[in-house]
């Protein structure tokens, strides 16, 4: 069922909830704003607007968790706001899931080991298997989500009249949000893609992907075979040469599933992405993961590796046959500003680029000349960013583009053997 597919009577119903629980917090925060004042403290509304969004439920989570990666639609404040929502899932076991469970496997106590706004992960101990981790979606969760996103595009297309957001195609990124969360409801999509990043990342060593057992999963559970050693290590916990060696892993498993295999795992965070202390790594979890087609794979190994050449120019023309100009978009201006921003970052020492504040004005030059950036590309960012977050404290001085240059080259030179 799609976002739009609900009556006007549920959209109603959800709609007056949705306007009870922001009623509640919106009191709750003018209380705590007034107590702040009175203790000469200083009241911080960001806190309140990840509190809120927790309090609507797991679609207004996944909603805004994928909108605080848009920087290329929302201010970089926004999105700021909305990064604590990744860790704020509640570990609340469904009494029907372990029935479920308890029936389905024999195991008389089922685990709970980790919480998602969609699904939760058990560890089950099977006759004849040992122990297995099954993702089990959350009973009613996919009528309630489609049921709130048809609110929410209700409400995009009453907000894309307002003025002010006239010149933000309010509705198309909203619709292509809500896509990406509807998907993360598909586990045989799931399970597919697990056993992708299975194949794709055998000839990378280090890397470990849980194997999918197909005969005991359905399409509201994926069972696969349970890791131990899932610890979020801290770097002190790893020495020197096993940090550099779990970094440099995560990197290459990274680029050779986006510029060789076309498929993005959008999700790479502490939760998703483990560190081993022998320097392995393990990768859960590809409900958020996107392909792409041929031509955006391809098109975003050439903005890369231009971009590692320090050729803003021709950076400048792929991003532009990529995006959606608004009325009075300005090409020209946009070329002299990815062109500045590519030449200062291409003289930096190895090792110290840094993907963050470069694609915050690469969206910003985008969004003050008149563009909206491409999904197709912003996906890709968005998982080097995610990653880079999660692995720059293990190694600061890592070389992205040096690691990178390998599975571009292998890329291009497809590429070209095909043209």
């Amino acid at each position: 069922m799609t976002a739009r597919a609900h009556g006007t009577g549920v959209v109603v119903g959800r709609a007056v909830r949705a306007l009870a629980v922001l009623g509640g917090r919106s009191a709750l925060a003018g209380l705590s704003a007034v107590a702040s004042w009175t203790r000469g403290e200083r009241f911080e509304p960001d806190r309140w607007l990840a509190d809120a969004v927790v309090a609507l439920g797991p679609a207004y989570v996944k909603v805004a968790q994928l909108l605080g990666t848009r920087t290329d639609v929302l201010p970089p404040r926004w999105c700021r706001a909305l990064e604590p929502l990744h860790d704020r899932a509640r570990p609340v076991e469904s009494r029907a899931a372990v029935r479920r469970l308890r029936a389905r496997f024999g195991d008389p106590r089922p685990v709970l080991v980790r919480a998602g706004s969609i699904a939760c992960v058990y560890r089950v101990t099977a006759p004849g298997r040992g122990h297995l981790a099954v993702k089990v979606r959350k009973p009613g969760i996919g009528p309630a989500l489609a049921a709130d996103l048809a609110l929410l595009d209700r409400v995009a297309r009453a907000a894309a009249r307002l003025p002010a957001l006239r010149r933000i195609p309010v509705v198309e990124v909203v619709r292509q949000v809500s896509a990406r969360v509807l998907a993360q409801l598909d586990f045989a999509r799931e399970a597919d893609l697990l056993d992708g990043f299975r194949s794709a990342l055998r000839d990378v060593p280090g890397v470990v992907v849980p194997k999918v057992d197909r005969l005991l999963s359905t399409r509201d559970m994926i069972v696969m075979e349970h890791l131990d050693g899932l610890d979020r290590l801290r770097p002190d916990d790893l020495g020197v040469e096993e940090r550099r060696r779990a970094v440099a892993t995560a990197l290459r498993a990274a680029y050779r599933m986006l510029f060789l295999d076309g498929v993005v795992h959008c999700d790479l965070h502490p939760g998703n992405l483990y560190f081993r202390p022998d320097g392995t790594v393990v990768i859960l979890d590809a409900g958020f993961a996107v392909r792409l087609d041929e031509a955006a794979r391809e098109k975003f190994a050439a903005f890369f590796y231009c971009m590692s050449q320090g050729d803003g120019d021709a950076c400048a023309e792929i991003v532009l046959s990529t995006a959606v100009p608004a009325a009075g978009a300005d090409p020209a201006a946009f070329r002299a500003d990815l062109a500045d921003l590519v030449a200062r970052h291409a003289g930096r020492e190895a090792g110290a680029f840094r993907l963050a504040p470069f694609a915050a004005r690469l969206f910003d030059a985008q969004r003050r000349h008149g563009y909206l950036a491409d999904p197709r590309f912003v996906f890709p960012i968005l998982a080097l960013l995610v990653l880079e977050g999660t692995v720059r404290e293990f190694d600061p001085d890592a070389d992205f583009q040096r690691l990178a240059r390998p599975y571009l080259l292998s890329a291009l030179m497809e590429r070209a053997l095909a043209g």
